[in-house]
């Protein structure tokens, strides 16, 4: 076995155990487990990273993707409701007779009820992968990278930061909420290389960029970064909408189905991030594997495309009244 390899290991461990000390005992939540269980995933995934690419771990951009992530995150969410706000003032009610108009699942139309959960499902899906990746590229900026494998392991490690702190802000509210935390941190754990694959692509595309003013590479590697970041969002937001539902009363065990399919997602990237990691280890591309010249690689992208059915069958089981008139 590769000694490079005994810190990620160690780490993997420390969070499965903390994840078992969390979930067995009666449904109470520990919160040092929490803690310990949120944020030892995403760092297991860093240190694999590392010693694949034989780096010394870049600090910097772990405090970075931390503190300067979050921050653009919070201030992007604030503008995004004060513009909902705003917003909302001339059209809460056109926006509720839409939803009317649907002639929804009345179980759907109780949980997005109110104009700012639908808001909020947005900004989560679609606003946040954006923002997010790009302060959590700031923060990476601050290790200085000086090639290829730099950039992309100070945006494995600027991600992996920021999945640290979000993580064990999502299990602790929802512990402190009475939410299904359990839950929340079996999905946060097993997403833990989301973060650090999204931004070390952004990271990667913004290396290029510095060095040789490659717009169209900045482009693919940012849009592919929040393109994974946005699509484990809405595996949480079905999660959410599905939950949502059970607790008005449905007897359907979707919700496992829900947690089993965000879990998928969250393995899918872990395996993306390896991939990616050997490429540049070997001094190639890492989108050389999204070749579409290769059958290997239609054959993934074709059962990737398909794997979203899943959320929507859920959704149209937990909603079976939704329909469209």
């Amino acid at each position: 076995m590769n000694r490079d390899y005994l810190p990620a290991m160690v780490a993997a461990a420390v969070g499965g155990s903390a994840i078992l000390w969390a979930i067995l005992p009666g449904g109470e939540p520990q919160p040092l487990a929490l803690f310990v269980a949120a944020g030892a995933a995403p760092i297991a995934a860093l240190l694999a990273v590392r010693a694949r690419l034989g780096l010394p771990l870049p600090g910097r951009a772990v405090a970075g993707g931390a503190l300067l992530g979050p921050v653009v995150a919070v201030a992007s969410h604030a503008f995004v409701a004060a513009f909902a706000y705003l917003f909302f003032l001339g059209f809460a009610d056109s926006g509720r007779k839409l939803l009317d108009a649907l002639r929804a699942d009345p179980r759907l139309v109780t949980v997005l009820a109110s104009p700012w959960v639908i808001v909020l499902l947005i900004e989560v899906v679609a606003v946040a992968p954006l923002t997010e990746e790009a302060g959590k590229a700031l923060g990476a900026g601050l290790a200085k990278p000086d090639s290829p494998r730099e950039a992309f392991l100070t945006g494995v490690a600027a991600g992996a930061g920021f999945a640290v702190v979000e993580n064990i802000l999502y299990a602790g509210t929802a512990a402190a909420l009475g939410g299904p935390w359990p839950a929340v941190v079996l999905g946060r754990a097993l997403g833990a290389a989301v973060h650090p694959l999204a931004t070390g692509l952004v990271a990667l595309g913004w290396y290029e960029w510095r060095r040789d003013r490659d717009l169209p590479a900045l482009l693919k590697r940012y849009l592919s970064g929040v393109g994974v970041h946005a699509l484990w969002n809405g595996s949480l937001v079905a999660l959410f909408v599905v939950q949502a539902a059970f607790a008005l009363g449905t007897t359907s065990q979707l919700e496992a189905v829900a947690l089993a399919y965000a879990a998928t997602v969250g393995i899918a990237a872990a395996g993306l991030l390896w991939m990616a990691t050997s490429a540049i280890a070997s001094g190639r591309d890492p989108f050389t594997a999204l070749d579409f010249r290769q059958g290997r690689t239609v054959a993934g992208w074709t059962l990737l495309a398909a794997s979203i059915l899943v959320p929507v069958g859920m959704l149209i089981l937990a909603f079976p009244g939704f329909y469209l008139g």
